[in-house]
């Protein structure tokens, strides 16, 4: 037979109420020794807390929502392990959705998290230029990651790299086809720093999926030109792992050749040879901190995850040695 609220606090020598509070952190306090001896009769008697009769009694599940484009990428594959070791700090579950880069998958994944129950919800769009309005109907706290600003100034800032420190003058693109709306944010920066220095974007510009393949494809694509680019900013971690294959396959010395930055900072871009130069973004701390958020109480409704910072690692991928980057 199941172990009950009332055999652990028979065992404590307190009220079930009692025991209700030392499981749900409250609403009344607990003193020290009796907390303690339900804890013990808890870990004593096996006692496992019936989550169905938790939400019946408080209308919370102890649950958060995930809502990604593609779990199989670095990026949010480290998203996610980031924002499942916050939840499991504070005693809340994750439910993983990933929408394989689809708005009718992602709003079907939005609609079966709700009816899951979960307590609030994080996830990036597909689409982060969508009207967000409807997911203040859900009736949970909703957070949209979206960080428009770092999408523009870390692409000027890796282009202005290669001119400035490098002196490259035909520097190309590769954007995420499958994210369109960021990588015009990104091809605004570019082509801005290009034009700040008279430089051109014509022939410069290769969309791919954010993938291995993808930056291999783009990579074969780009370096067979007559007048190939010298240096590339590629959107993703995965795309410029590709775009050094292609490399090695070319005969084409990275960065002898052909200079590369990517853009999310993983720790695929560390591990690469050469190791790669990285706009690094604060993943553990957008996880935890749309998680926060998320569960920051207040009325349901839809909220915005602003966080702008970003940093240039410099690595061997953009021509700058160990010495160099550690003087940057």
């Amino acid at each position: 037979m199941a172990v009950t609220r009332n055999d652990v606090a028979r065992a404590a020598g307190v009220s079930p109420a009692v025991v209700s509070y030392v499981l749900n952190d409250g609403p009344r306090p607990v003193s020290a020794g009796a907390r303690a001896r339900v804890l013990t009769a808890i870990d004593e008697l096996g006692y496992k807390p019936d989550g169905v009769a938790r939400y019946l009694r408080t209308g919370k599940t102890k649950s958060v929502g995930l809502v990604l484009p593609d779990l199989g990428l670095p990026y949010f594959s480290e998203f996610t392990k980031a924002i499942s070791a916050a939840a499991y700090r504070i005693d809340h579950q994750l439910l993983i959705a990933n929408t394989d880069w689809a708005l009718e998958q992602e709003r079907r994944q939005i609609a079966a998290l709700v009816e899951r129950r979960v307590d609030a919800m994080v996830f990036m769009s597909v689409d982060p230029s969508q009207d967000f309005a409807s997911l203040a109907e859900l009736g949970i706290p909703v957070v949209v990651i979206d960080r428009p600003d770092v999408a523009v100034r870390s692409a000027a800032v890796a282009t202005e790299h290669f001119i400035t420190v490098h002196g490259h003058e035909n520097i190309a693109i590769v954007t995420n086809d499958l994210l369109p709306v960021v990588s015009r944010r990104r091809m605004q920066g570019w082509a801005d720093e290009l034009a700040r220095h008279g430089l051109t974007t014509e022939g410069r510009s290769f969309g791919a999926p954010p993938s291995r393949a993808g930056g291999f494809e783009a990579a074969m694509r780009m370096l067979r030109q007559r007048d190939r680019p010298t240096a590339v900013f590629v959107e993703a971690d995965a795309q410029a792992i590709g775009m050094i294959r292609a490399a090695v396959d070319l005969r084409i010395g990275v960065p002898g050749d052909l200079a590369v930055i990517s853009s999310e900072g993983t720790e695929l871009a560390e591990f690469a040879v050469p190791r790669l130069s990285t706009i690094q973004q604060p993943i553990a701390r957008l996880a935890a901190g749309a998680l926060d958020l998320a569960l920051a109480g207040g009325p349901p409704g839809l909220r915005r995850l602003t966080d702008d910072e970003f940093h240039l690692v410099l690595r061997e991928s953009c021509g700058c040695n160990a010495q160099e980057a550690a003087r940057a």
